[in-house]
């Protein structure tokens, strides 16, 4: 990684996030043991992702505007005191679920900036043609984090109780922001496309620059036709992070060790999606294959409820579906950012960024609700077998009515 800036910004994303996968292992296992409810679990979850969704499409027009060197520190700091307090509130014996769910909800308004920052500041410190490789190494990231975190929690967890879990994410944040800090940020990048910065219609309000994005977004046939595959898919894959902990729990006598070997193997599917697309030349990257990933994600969706159904089969089994899901959920999306990163003006990248992450992640709280309270009223093979059906048959349809419409493109 010859890029300085990128670098920077990959060794803090790797710090924080091998710091979150610790936290989110140890987090959900405190609520399900302080509670044993999976509806608790989802309303967690609901808390981690409600407030990101309504303050999204705000916070892109901000980014536009702003600093996003300093967006990017501002978010990671916030995130890195809240679960720090969360730490010494439980060596103070005074941790709470009201404790919990509030900084949550904190956390979740500063990833409403963090996460479209990035998408925007990257086609900033790299060449346009590097954008697709840029986003795979970001991805492999998630991926490293995914494979390491869950084993270190579990260790973490152990050895220390979940303080420690809650202190190193915490500490991770702050890193984060440290290595950040030493970003260039410059504005050249704008070179390698217009900027219309100066138009006489240029928007002069939060409330026009939010409608200016709206209106991109509308008038673009093909953004707006991948908008409806994100929605539908994030929907079934947020499912899984209900559904994860709970398969754990309810198939296995050592369940914790499960969740963490399933986390692991989750990751080593974005490892190697994101090794493999790092590798792609920039005119390979394509968002044309989509709605086949997707399709695949609900079939490996119902190949889990399968094999849960036998119970007699080896638990390991389900290492491949998740596998396969890691892997497509990459995919997704790098090709589904470069895609955004080189087709949209910079001017406007941070509205797009936080509208599409909106689309995707509206879904998320519905999800989290819905099937915390599902399972706590059907079968969990049953819930599984049914969503990867209906994930399928959405995928279907969409297509059905849109592939004579659209001719394919790369980006």
């Amino acid at each position: 990684m010859q890029n300085r800036n990128l670098l920077l910004l990959w060794t803090g994303k790797l710090v924080s996030a091998l710091g979150d996968r610790m936290y989110a292992i140890a987090i959900a296992w405190w609520i399900l043991e302080v509670t044993n409810s999976p509806a608790m679990m989802g309303l967690y979850l609901l808390a981690a992702t409600l407030p990101m969704v309504l303050m999204g499409i705000i916070a892109g027009a901000i980014i536009d505007k702003s600093n996003l060197k300093r967006v990017i520190i501002i978010a990671d700091v916030v995130r890195g005191i809240g679960i720090t307090l969360l730490g010494l509130l439980f060596l103070a014996g005074k941790l709470t679920l009201f404790s919990v769910f509030s900084t949550t909800v904190v956390i979740s308004l500063a990833s409403a900036f963090f996460n479209p920052a990035v998408t925007s500041i990257v086609p900033r410190i790299v060449q346009k043609s590097e954008c697709g490789k840029a986003n795979s190494l970001i991805q492999l990231v998630d991926g490293i984090a995914k494979v390491a975190g869950p084993f270190a929690g579990v260790a973490m967890v152990a050895a220390t109780g979940y303080a420690g879990a809650f202190l190193i994410n915490g500490i991770s944040f702050l890193l984060s922001a440290f290595f950040e800090g030493f970003i260039c940020y410059e504005r050249k990048h704008i070179l390698w496309r217009k900027s219309s910065d100066n138009d006489p219609g240029k928007s002069k309000t939060l409330i026009n620059d939010i409608q200016a994005g709206l209106q991109y977004i509308f008038s673009n046939a093909r953004l707006l036709n991948l908008l409806f595959y994100i929605f539908v898919a994030h929907f079934f894959v947020g499912a899984l992070s209900v559904m994860l902990p709970v398969m754990a729990k309810f198939v296995s006598n050592d369940n914790l060790n499960l969740l963490g070997i399933l986390e692991t193997v989750l990751g080593a599917g974005f490892v190697v999606g994101a090794l493999i697309l790092s590798r792609r030349s920039e005119e390979k990257f394509s968002i044309d294959s989509l709605p086949k990933i997707f399709v695949l994600v609900g079939f490996s969706i119902v190949t889990i409820g399968v094999i849960a159904f036998f119970s007699s089969l080896p638990l390991l089994l389900f290492a491949l579906p998740v596998f396969v899901i890691g892997y497509c959920i990459v995919f997704a999306s790098i090709n589904w950012k470069t895609f955004m990163q080189v087709n949209t003006p910079p001017e406007k990248l941070g509205r797009v960024a936080a509208i599409s992450g909106l689309v995707g992640d509206i879904t998320l709280p519905i999800a989290f609700g819905l099937y915390g309270f599902l399972l706590d009223q059907l079968d969990f093979v049953v819930l599984t077998i049914i969503s990867g059906c209906l994930l399928i048959i959405a995928i279907y349809i969409i297509n059905l009515g849109t592939r004579k419409r659209l001719a394919p493109v790369r980006v």
